[in-house]
C-alpha cells in the first residue's frame, strides 16, 4: 500500500476501526497523507494508583477543557517531505535535534484552515500517562539490544542496517511494528510499538533549566515554551538524586544511569502541597506511587536547558523501559538513537 493511494489508506481504516474494536484509527492530515494512531481513552488517576490523587489524568485536560482521548503514533516517527507519519515497517527517522523534530510535527497543521492544531510531538503528559497504563496492566519490552531484546533474545525485529540481532555493532534500529506482540504497550497489536528500547524519544511540554522542572499544569500543548510554569522542582545532590525545592536544597551536578523508581525526595519537597507532589507523579517525575515495579533508568545534566527523551534505545539493555528518562540532552542534540513520536488531539 503506497502512502500517496488514499481510497486503499481510507479502506485500510475503516477495516483497522473494526478490527482493534475502535482503539485503532487512522487520521489523515491535510495533504490526505496517512498516520496509523492508537486512541488512548480518559482516565482517573486513581484508577492506575490510589497514591497519585483523584480526578482526570492532565493527558486529557487541554487548556483546562476535558478530553475524551488523545491518539499517540502506533509507530515511531517516520519523515516524507517536511512532516512525520506514523507508518509500519519504516525506519524511524532520527538525527534532528528537538526543535527540527518538533516542527516536523507541527508542519501538519499549516494549511488546514479549519482547525490549525490538532497534529503534534507527543508530550510527556501523553508519554506519562501511557507510562502508567503499562506499571499497572504490564510493561512491554523491546529493541535494548542491538535488535533484540538483552534478556529475552527470541524476541527480534528487523534491524534498518540488515545486520542480525544482536550484532554489537551498526546502527541498530528495528523498522517500525516489527518486533513481537510483546514490544507493544498493551501486549496486543492494537497498542504502540516500540515504546520500549529502539530509539529514545523527544517528548514536549517538559523541559529543566539548571535543574528547575518546567511544565505546562495540563497537556495545553500550543502554549508557548517561554509561559511553562514551574512548581520550583528540582533534581537535589544526593544519592540516590532526589526531587528538591529550589532555593532550599542543593543542585546536583550530573549523572545516571539511576534506576528511576528510586528516585528520593528531600524534606522540603515532602513538605510541598499534595496537589503539586501529585502533579510530579502523573508526569512521572516522582516514583513516589511505586518503588518496586517502574522499570527503567535516569540520566541528567543540570548544566543550563536540557530537554527530555523517554523510555530508551537500542543498546540500554535493563535502563530501557516506560520510566527511562534521559534529562541531559541539549535542545540542538542529535544522535542516531533519539527520534519522536507523533500525537493528535481532536475528533472522535
Amino acid at each position: 500500500m503506497t502512502l500517496l493511494n488514499v481510497s486503499l489508506w481510507e479502506n485500510y481504516s475503516h477495516a483497522l476501526e473494526a478490527l482493534s474494536g475502535g482503539r485503532n484509527t487512522v487520521v489523515f492530515d491535510d495533504l490526505k497523507l496517512p498516520s496509523v494512531m492508537v486512541r488512548i481513552p480518559a482516565f482517573a488517576v486513581e484508577t492506575v494508583d490510589a497514591d497519585l490523587g483523584t480526578g482526570i489524568h492532565p493527558a486529557f485536560v487541554v487548556n483546562t477543557v476535558a478530553q475524551s482521548n488523545f491518539k499517540v503514533g502506533m509507530y515511531e516517527s517516520y519523515v516524507y517531505g517536511t512532516r512525520a507519519y506514523s507508518l509500519p515497517y519504516k525506519d524511524p527517522t532520527c538525527s534532528l535535534n528537538f526543535d527540527a523534530s518538533l516542527n516536523n510535527c507541527l508542519q501538519k497543521n499549516q494549511n488546514d484552515t479549519v482547525r490549525r492544531v490538532g497534529w503534534h510531538m507527543f508530550t510527556n503528559w501523553e508519554a506519562a500517562a501511557l507510562a502508567l497504563l503499562c506499571i499497572k496492566n504490564g510493561q512491554p519490552s523491546g529493541n535494548t539490544d542491538y535488535g533484540r531484546h538483552h534478556t529475552l533474545a527470541n524476541q527480534c525485529g528487523v534491524r534498518q542496517d540488515g545486520a542480525l540481532p544482536g550484532l554489537a555493532s551498526g546502527t541498530a534500529r528495528v523498522l517500525t511494528g516489527s518486533g513481537p506482540v510483546s514490544w507493544r504497550h498493551d501486549g496486543t497489536y492494537a497498542g504502540v510499538a516500540d515504546l520500549v528500547g529502539n530509539v529514545w524519544e523527544w517528548v514536549d511540554g517538559m523541559k529543566i533549566v539548571t535543574g528547575k522542572y518546567y511544565l505546562p499544569t495540563d497537556n495545553y500543548y500550543t502554549l508557548a515554551e517561554a509561559s511553562w510554569p514551574t512548581d520550583n522542582v528540582i533534581i537535589a545532590a544526593g544519592t540516590p538524586p532526589q526531587l528538591g525545592v529550589s532555593g532550599t536544597d542543593t543542585l546536583h551536578t550530573s549523572g545516571g544511569p539511576t534506576a528511576w523508581k528510586t528516585v528520593a525526595r528531600t524534606a522540603a519537597y515532602i513538605a510541598l502541597s499534595a496537589a503539586i507532589k501529585n502533579r510530579c507523579q502523573q508526569a512521572m517525575i516522582d516514583p513516589a506511587f511505586d518503588s518496586v515495579n517502574p522499570v527503567g533508568s535516569m540520566y541528567w545534566d543540570c548544566a543550563g536547558e536540557r530537554i527530555p527523551v523517554r523510555f530508551g534505545g537500542w543498546s540500554n539493555a535493563a535502563d530501557a523501559g516506560v520510566a527511562a528518562l534521559a534529562l541531559g540532552t541539549l535542545r540542538a542534540g542529535v544522535s542516531t538513537d533519539i527520534g519522536f513520536r507523533l500525537a493528535y488531539i481532536g475528533g472522535v
